[in-house]
């Protein structure tokens, strides 16, 4: 979301215009898709202090489908306006992102020691491994 706020006020400062592009909207009900899919299968957990380590749904395809849910919407959301501000913050929201991802891996890891370990084996950070 602080990505495509700053899009949105950087294009009121010194618009960015690129060519809008229908298949934003893919990406957006992908990402919504994801988003909601995940808050599905984390529902009986409190995600800021999990009691259990959430490993179905879309979290068998991605440790962090949530995040990867927000920055497909704000990809979407980029195209589907033509705001290149908000294609621009794309990268600085990822770093930001992951920058907090490892740090809950971390927490994670310490929480639940050997049982996530196996999973972060078996389950790729953001995109599935093969």
């Amino acid at each position: 979301m602080a990505g495509i706020a700053a899009g949105l006020a950087l294009e009121q400062v010194r618009p960015w215009r690129v060519r809008r592009r229908s298949s934003g909207w893919a990406l957006i009900a992908t990402g919504g898709i994801v988003i909601a899919g995940a808050l599905q299968a984390a529902a009986a957990n409190d995600l800021a202090r999990p009691e259990r380590l959430v490993t179905s749904g879309p979290y068998a395809l991605s440790r962090n489908p949530m995040y990867v849910g927000w920055v497909l919407a704000q990809l979407g959301i980029g195209l589907i306006t033509g705001s290149g501000w908000i294609l621009a913050t794309v990268p600085a929201v990822g770093a930001g992102l992951h920058r907090d991802v490892v740090r809950e891996e971390r927490r994670l890891a310490r929480t639940f020691g050997d049982e996530y370990e196996r999973y972060s084996e078996r389950v790729g950070r953001y995109l599935p491994r093969r």
